[in-house]
């Protein structure tokens, strides 16, 4: 499916609305991306372009927020450091009118240095040089069940710092002495007398980017360092940009735990037991419940209703519909044209499925799928009980679908 540029987007939840109206947005923003960081990834990065969307007509929210999740999201050493949240934000910047063009022109380049060497992404390869020998050396040479990068530079305090409880960490050098583990520190910038003179554990190769195609060809986004990129065998990226080694060693022990064992049933009297214990098998996160609307519920009929509105043009009758409390959030012309700019790239409405009662965001949505010529769309209502919207959106179909 065609990229779909949401259209109908106002406060899809209450909570954010709702929020002590004597607080200052920026700690109002803050305390909701906390929130939002906590859910599910696919419900995160959903709640947040809808966020963003619903800010277009306040600029200055919008840029509070932007602010708010520059900080937040892209700082490694933040506690809801979240990548894909940051992109989300970054990619809404750069494609929308908010900005001025400089400003946009700066979301596009750190939206670039995002998008470089993500998590679950091949990481790019590089050389390097040793004290110890004159030959070119590549990352793609080591082989490791993992590969530890250490970006660093010798005149930097923090770094320094780091390298000492490298040597002294006992979960890493264990792995390295089980040759489980390889950690590389990299110097990538051009003060080669610094570098040689700097002194670095044993437990780690000492490297320089001679070439100094990390820093010119961007091969790497390194915002701050000291910073960590953790690697699998294949070289795929398990951790990026952290500038935490006790973020670095909890994930090490996690990959390397062996998994539990339930307990071996007790053998009954004279008898050993005559199966082997399994594996503990965790237990799934419950699934949102997904319950068919009753005809006669008055908020299916209402859900109707507001699709035949937007089937029909009536954008300042949507606007009417609206809740009190999320009205300021719009303009009474952001539900104008919806259907016409929907089927510009679907295609012409066909009908549309049954409506389910599920819980997005913690709150009681109507939901139903909508059929166009090429493909579908998932409709979303929310409604306060007095019977008017606190959201309505069209959001792609799997956003639905994943729920169930």
């Amino acid at each position: 499916m065609k990229k779909f540029i949401f259209t109908a987007i106002l406060a899809i939840v209450a909570w954010f609305n709702t929020q002590a109206q004597s607080m200052p947005a920026p700690e109002r923003y803050n305390s909701f991306i906390e929130q939002v960081a906590a859910l599910d990834p696919e419900r995160a990065e959903f709640l947040m372009n809808a966020t963003m969307e619903s800010l277009v007509d306040n600029p200055k929210g919008y840029r509070q927020m932007m602010e708010l999740a520059e900080r937040r999201f892209s700082d490694a050493a933040d506690p809801i450091h979240n990548e894909k949240l940051y992109m989300v934000v970054l990619k809404h910047a750069t494609e929308k009118y908010v900005l001025s063009n400089a400003e946009k022109e700066k979301q596009r380049l750190l939206l670039e240095g995002a998008k470089k060497n993500m998590i679950g992404s091949i990481a790019a390869d590089f050389d390097y040089v040793t004290t110890n020998d004159k030959d070119v050396h590549h990352l793609k040479d080591l082989k490791a069940d993992y590969i530890l990068v250490y970006f660093n530079n010798p005149d930097c305090e923090s770094c320094e710092a780091v390298k000492q409880r490298l040597e002294s960490n006992e979960t890493i050098n264990q792995m390295v002495n089980d040759k489980k583990l390889i950690v590389l520190g990299i110097y990538p910038y051009d003060d080669q007398k610094l570098w040689k003179k700097a002194k670095y554990p044993k437990m780690m190769i000492n490297g320089w980017n001679k070439s100094r195609t990390i820093e010119y060809g961007e091969l790497y986004d390194l915002p701050t360092l000291p910073c960590f990129y953790l690697m699998d065998k294949d070289y795929k990226v398990l951790i990026k940009n952290e500038g935490s080694l006790n973020k670095v060693e909890a994930m090490l022990k996690q990959l390397t735990s062996p998994q539990e064992a339930a307990p071996a049933p007790e053998a009954s009297a004279g008898k050993q037991a005559l199966k082997p214990s399994r594996p503990a098998v965790q237990p799934e996160r419950p699934k949102p419940t997904i319950i068919p609307a009753p005809a006669d519920d008055p908020f299916t009929a209402r859900s109707e209703q507001m699709l035949g509105l937007v089937l029909d043009d009536k954008g300042q009758e949507l606007y009417d519909n609206l809740s009190e409390k999320v009205k300021g959030q719009v303009q009474p012309n952001t539900f104008n044209g919806i259907r016409a700019q929907i089927e510009a790239q679907m295609g012409k409405y066909t009908g549309h499925e049954a409506w389910n009662i599920q819980e997005i965001q913690g709150m009681k949505a109507y939901t139903s799928l909508v059929n166009f010529e090429k493909s579908q769309l998932g409709m979303v209502v929310v409604f306060d009980e007095d019977g008017k919207m606190l959201g309505i959106n069209f959001v792609p179909a799997n956003a639905i679908k994943a729920q169930n």
